[in-house]
């Protein structure tokens, strides 16, 4: 069944298919990931995922994305301290990733910021 809502202005006047949307939400709340369960519905209407808060790294996986990159950030190739760093998925948790060590990965704070900027 396709509806129209008006919940948000990033979706005034957006068709939607709400047996689709219901499917999502389903997923979601089962993911651990997601930490902030009242935000999903907003999330699954607009795609921010501001609206999740969805689960830092913990220190112990920060380190170990340093160390297994030598300090290194993964975009300018340059060497940083770790509290210079921050973590960020590999693999978007928007596409599935999850925060794990393994796609866990350190990039320096102006590299970061304008990734998240896009």
């Amino acid at each position: 069944m396709i509806r129209e809502t008006r919940w948000t202005k990033s979706v005034k006047n957006e068709p939607f298919d709400a047996d689709k949307l219901e499917k999502q939400v389903t997923v979601l709340m089962m993911d651990e990931d997601v930490t902030k369960k009242p935000g999903i519905y907003l999330y699954v209407l607009t795609g921010s995922e501001k609206y999740l808060n969805i689960r830092q790294f913990s220190e112990n996986q920060r380190r170990e994305a340093y160390e297994r990159q030598a300090g290194i950030c993964i975009k300018c190739q340059k060497h940083f301290e770790l509290n210079e760093m921050e973590a960020d998925h590999a693999t978007p948790w928007s596409l599935g990733g999850k925060t794990s060590a393994e796609n866990c990965q350190l990039l320096c704070k102006d590299d970061n910021r304008r990734k998240s900027g896009k």
